[in-house]
């Protein structure tokens, strides 16, 4: 039965259990003052009665969850139209049909709404009001009977974590109505037929149609404690419209759930128990005059089955996570990283290519350098290969996978001899000595060039490990930290100058040592490799980065020793002139460079006094070269 016109009958039955509502009484003979009220008890409705009921019967239910849903599956396929009153036992029809929970609003939502042939979830032969639920969702639930402020949700949050340490995922499978085969590990499972009046499903798949043939099945799959607790608290704060990574999202029309073992689960908060869990809806199956909050569009069409369940467990996964506890840290399957490990052992392996684009790359970076152009520097970047062979040595590190290791090293060894020898070549060929500001930026290493090489590592790990993030970032990321310096120091080799090719080579060897440590740890995060194998590589990549960055540190606190300096210096106060771009260069003693900006001519005894205010103010002997500007 298509929406039409509601029309009043001339009698209603009011069915109840063991207590009549006189105000539902009287609010139904207020709005229809002309029709007889009949009252019945649940037992008194048989298929016989039903049978014998006139068309556009109309009854109104005033029952508990378990009474209403004994009725639905009687007068489904009939002709009687039934409507719902709020009932004090009955919270799962309330959020599933929309209902008011005032009396007075529900009884004139019969009266003012249309009726609707609706579809019916059934599980196991038996109705569905609100939900299906197996395990525990330790207070992320998505289908809620009332909303919580903040302040709830954070309360369950905290309730909830200490549960994380005893639960154990179970094996389950889910065969649908288009023969689609999903197994996988889960910690609880929750069935709705649509998301109406549930917030939370709303802002996770969208808007629903209750007549559309399908039920939604999401998947509670978390695969450690930190991703969980993590997305617990995130949703704690402010609720996603993104579905989270450990929740899986299903749209079928039925659905076949089986467990390695006896199914504990819950239809409507009661409990039950199955080999195995039949799911179907029966379409337009009984005629309803739905609650205000309950929106139900034109009749729609089937739509397709749908699977959202892409970072779900799957294979050795499963069978590593249904053996124990939850783990505090999240780790991937063999069978779920082996492309992207064959992947890295393929970047790691000598080949002419490889070798091509790294002198390609030096050579043009080594120009470079000497133009002191940004652009062809950032050309060389683009061309640099080391990508590779770095990001495999950093899974090797924190697999513990030597062979890969040594692939690695032998790629990246024969890359950087080649380098240094071309840009050798070239420098001796260039008919220039000069130290160019590119040049310069890289013989100074800083402890902030070590932060740029851990972020560089990240984003390369993160981009081999995510295929839908274009690897090209992560080649761009790598090459900022690597190709220049390497240039860098063949310059300083061709020119004889130490203090270049030291500087620059220690650079080199930073952000190499930063970005396996940091692409290390990024694999570990993201559960290439358990704790027990990964440690002694972090444990090396640690003391090797913290090595190199001794002379970083050093150089670091010169660096923001001479810029207090300069701002102390900047600040003197004079008598009619005043001090600007002051500039320190490290001498013995302290060179100091600035424009003295004046009326007329110092006088010697002048400067004697600004050079004794500026010793005094730094407390360091200091040699001044100054250009006075006279203003007139």
């Amino acid at each position: 039965m298509d929406t039409n016109t509601q029309e009043i009958p001339e009698t209603y039955y009011l069915i109840t259990e063991d207590t009549t509502p006189d105000d539902a009484v009287r609010l139904i003979a207020s709005h229809a003052p002309q029709s007889t009220i009949q009252i019945l008890h649940a037992h008194d409705i048989k298929h016989e009665w039903l049978e014998q009921c006139p068309p556009h019967t109309i009854l109104i239910l005033y029952l508990s969850d378990n009474l209403l849903k004994q009725i639905i599956t009687q007068v489904s396929g009939s002709h009687c139209t039934i409507a719902i009153l709020p009932h004090p036992d009955s919270p799962n029809a309330v959020v599933g049909y929309g209902l008011s929970t005032k009396m007075a609003d529900a009884v004139y939502d019969i009266f003012n709404h249309d009726t609707h042939s609706i579809d019916l979830l059934v599980c196991n032969n038996e109705a569905v009001l609100n939900s299906v639920e197996i395990g525990d969702f330790l207070g992320l639930k998505p289908v809620n009977i009332g909303s919580g402020s903040l302040f709830d949700r954070l309360k369950v949050f905290f309730q909830q974590w200490r549960k994380l340490l005893v639960k154990q995922p179970f094996k389950i499978t889910l065969v649908t109505q288009k023969e689609k085969s999903i197994s996988t590990a889960v910690l609880a499972i929750s069935i709705v037929e649509h998301a109406r009046n549930t917030r939370y499903i709303q802002e996770l798949i969208g808007e629903t149609n209750i007549n559309d043939g399908l039920f939604h099945t999401f998947l509670f799959s978390p695969r450690s404690i930190r991703q969980l607790i993590f997305g617990m608290f995130c949703i704690a704060i402010k609720p996603s419209s993104k579905l989270p990574e450990f929740i899986g999202h299903i749209k079928a029309g039925a659905l076949n759930i089986t467990c390695e073992s006896t199914i504990n689960y819950r239809i409507d908060s009661q409990k039950a128990q199955a080999e195995a869990l039949q799911l179907s809806i029966i379409p337009r199956a009984i005629n309803l005059i739905p609650g205000k909050y309950l929106t139900i569009d034109k009749p729609a069409t089937t739509q397709k089955e749908s699977y959202r369940v892409q970072h779900l467990p799957t294979g050795d996964t499963v069978n590593e996570l249904v053996t124990k506890h939850l783990p505090w840290h999240l780790h991937a399957g063999t069978d779920e990283f082996r492309d992207i490990y064959n992947a890295l052992k393929d970047n790691a392996t000598l080949s002419a290519n490889y070798l091509t684009l790294m002198v390609l790359s030096t050579l043009l970076a080594t120009l470079g350098l000497f133009a002191n152009a940004a652009a062809v520097l950032i050309g060389a970047m683009l061309l640099a290969p080391l990508m590779g062979p770095i990001i495999s040595a950093a899974m090797g590190v924190v697999r513990q996978d030597f062979s890969l290791i040594s692939l690695s090293c032998k790629a990246l060894l024969a890359g950087l001899s080649l380098a240094l020898f071309f840009s050798v070549v070239l420098t001796l060929i260039i008919p220039l000595q000069f130290i160019t500001t590119e040049m310069a930026a890289r013989a100074s290493p800083t402890l902030l060039d070590l932060g740029v090489a851990i972020i560089s590592g990240i984003a390369g790990a993160y981009a081999h490990a995510r295929a839908e993030i274009a690897k090209s970032l992560a080649g761009v990321a790598i090459a900022v930290a690597l190709i220049p310096p390497i240039a860098t120091t063949g310059i300083g080799i061709g020119w004889l100058d130490w203090t270049i090719v030291f500087g620059s080579f220690l650079l080199f060897l930073t952000n190499l040592a930063g970005i396996v440590l940091a692409a290390a740890a990024t694999f570990f995060w993201l559960g290439f490799s358990p704790f027990t194998r990964a440690k002694k590589g972090l444990l090396f990549s640690i003391m090797l980065t913290c090595f190199v960055a001794i002379p970083l540190a050093t150089s670091f606190y010169k660096i923001v020793q001479k810029n207090r300096w300069e701002i102390a210096l900047s600040t003197i106060p004079l008598n009619n002139a005043d001090l600007r771009n002051v500039a320190i260069r490290r001498s013995d003693p302290l060179s100091v460079h600035f424009e003295l900006v004046t009326n007329q001519p110092p006088k010697k005894e002048e400067l004697d006094s600004i050079k004794k205010l500026m010793e005094e103010k730094i407390q360091r002997p200091l040699q001044i070269e100054m250009t006075v500007i006279i203003k007139f």
